[in-house]
């Protein structure tokens, strides 16, 4: 893979985390302006809209999202490295690839893919040889296999987290199904409900009995 950069500027490009605020235009311009979906070849930094304003676009390629994921076109990427080999996916007309690798719980359903990732095995639609530019960098550096399931648990766990964090913060403010009620507030919960049910006893008064009346029969002729 020829690379027109060093390798570790590449891992860097690869493991960032795009789509945040970019640090110096973030307060001064809107989000969608402001969001770091840029990457600068030249200082290896993230960027946004107004980073690469007036600037030459022969040294940034744009990141975009698919399903969560980061991708970039191939048209874009192949001005700085050679590609060959990574699974290419069209999107929206576009071919891209993806940066990093994904989570595959399971194998896919019904026909199996053509072949599969050397470094995480997964199932790739073409005859290709990785399935990222990350499984492409993993295999440069000698990394045999990389087990999905790792991935998927790495993944998992940063949800289950967010869903804790979210659930606790709606606890706090509701109180909590296990908060504890002051006792007056029970004596005074308990003397409501009694009082409830007095005055709908002396409103609907005591039970009656009903007899069953007797069957009418059809007249005779």
């Amino acid at each position: 893979m020829a690379l027109s950069q060093p390798e570790g500027a590449w891992r860097d490009f690869v493991d960032h985390a795009f789509f945040a605020p970019c640090a110096r235009h973030a307060a001064a311009c809107s989000a969608r302006d402001s969001t770091t979906n840029w990457w600068s070849f030249t200082s290896h930094q993230p960027a946004c809209s107004v980073c690469v304003a007036g600037s030459p676009l022969e040294t940034y390629i744009q990141v975009r999202r698919s399903s969560y994921h980061d991708v970039v076109k191939m048209a874009d990427i192949s001005r700085f490295a050679d590609i060959a080999g990574i699974q290419g996916y069209t999107i929206n007309s576009s071919k891209v690839i993806f940066l990093r690798r994904r989570p595959q719980p399971r194998p896919p359903k019904g026909a199996v893919g053509a072949s599969l990732c050397s470094v995480c095995s997964r199932h790739l639609q073409d005859v290709s040889q990785f399935c990222s530019l990350q499984c492409k960098l993993d295999s440069m550096a000698g990394v045999k296999h990389v087990s999905l399931r790792a991935v998927d648990t790495a993944a998992a766990a940063s949800a289950e987290a967010l869903s804790t964090d979210s659930s606790g913060a709606c606890s706090a403010r509701s109180g909590g199904p296990d908060t504890p009620l002051h006792p007056a507030s029970l004596r005074a919960l308990e003397a409501a409900t009694a009082s409830d049910s007095e005055c709908m006893a002396e409103y609907h008064g005591p039970p009656t009995k009903r007899r069953k009346g007797c069957p009418l029969r059809a007249p005779s002729e």
